[in-house]
């Protein structure tokens, strides 16, 4: 009763963010109802929360966001038909090589450097305010298609909710996101991933067990916990296990409600960026802990800025 009342009441007063605890009580609902809340929100959201006319993107036509969404929908992942530039991935790893990163301790920078990358932690992150104020950055929202196959992929106007870049390394320990999960992140969400090095196995190949992104689970699998790859195996199929890998530049659309896992870092480092979208915001450790200035983009689509907006907003 004790941890309820901080959850859902005293953490989210304390930090004057109700949002946090409409999220954790959807993340509950979901969790006793099987998915069966998911759905009828979905459902609202689709009512409430209409989809904006966004402006054409010159990366990928009408018709090829439409196939990548009938992808997502049959199989919950697709590797998108556009890549990063050259010019993209090398401005987004000189940013994480000449900015301080986090660990699990917010309050402590970490210099991570191509040729020193510290031991002690599996992942490192940046500060998601200043990868919004990176220029390649806002150039791939502003031109990109990817609010576009989110909004289509969900149904109704969502909302950007995270902006993360980390890096994996070697790490010997157990970590608990290279066993097979789900993510429940609410009623409906899509992460994408931009592989900004070369992901291979050795150096953070991705697993993702295909058509299985559907909120409601078999009841073996219901609760949003770690699973043993050979359960999933005999209920799923092993052949419906993906294996993603790909140069850097490489773009993955996936909807995590369907299991998944990361790969140990066998050797070098895997330094990826990941938007997540979602019909709810998601508030993260770190806009708990200082507020987060979105950066502004001139020229940016105010529809798409209603989208982006906790983010990146018209300069």
């Amino acid at each position: 009763m004790m941890q309820a009342f901080e959850n859902f009441v005293a953490e989210p007063f304390r930090h004057r963010r109700f949002d946090l605890a409409w999220f954790r009580l959807a993340q509950l609902m979901h969790e006793r109802t099987n998915g069966g809340f998911d759905s009828l929100y979905m459902i609202a959201a689709k009512a409430l929360r209409r989809k904006v006319d966004l402006p054409a993107s010159p990366q990928m036509p009408a018709g090829q966001i439409a196939s990548v969404v009938a992808g997502l929908r049959r199989d919950g992942y697709m590797i998108l038909p556009c890549k990063l530039s050259g010019e993209d991935i090398e401005a987004i790893n000189n940013f994480a090589f000449s900015t301080p990163g986090i660990a699990d301790d917010l309050a402590k920078s970490v210099s991570i450097t191509r040729d020193n990358i510290p031991k002690g932690a599996p992942r490192y992150y940046w500060w998601m305010d200043q990868l919004a104020a990176v220029p390649a950055v806002q150039r791939m929202v502003a031109d990109g298609p990817y609010c576009a196959i989110a909004q289509e992929y969900l149904g109704c106007r969502p909302i950007l909710a995270h902006l993360d870049l980390f890096l994996d390394r070697p790490f010997e320990g157990k970590y608990e996101p290279y066993s097979y999960h789900y993510d429940n992140d609410g009623p409906g969400f899509l992460k994408l991933f931009f592989f900004l090095t070369d992901v291979t196995i050795g150096t953070g190949a991705h697993y993702f067990m295909a058509g299985t992104q559907a909120h409601s689970k078999p009841t073996p699998f219901a609760k949003a916990s770690l699973y043993e790859s050979d359960a999933l195996y005999r209920h799923y199929g092993e052949d419906k296990e993906v294996i993603v890998r790909g140069p850097a530049g490489t773009i993955l659309a996936e909807d995590t409600s369907g299991f998944h896992r990361g790969s140990t870092i066998e050797h070098s480092y895997r330094l990826m960026m990941q938007w997540q979208f979602s019909v709810i915001d998601m508030p993260t450790e770190q806009e708990l802990y200082r507020e987060l200035k979105p950066a502004r983009v001139r020229g940016l689509s105010p529809r798409v800025a209603s989208i982006t907006s906790k983010f990146f907003v018209p300069g």
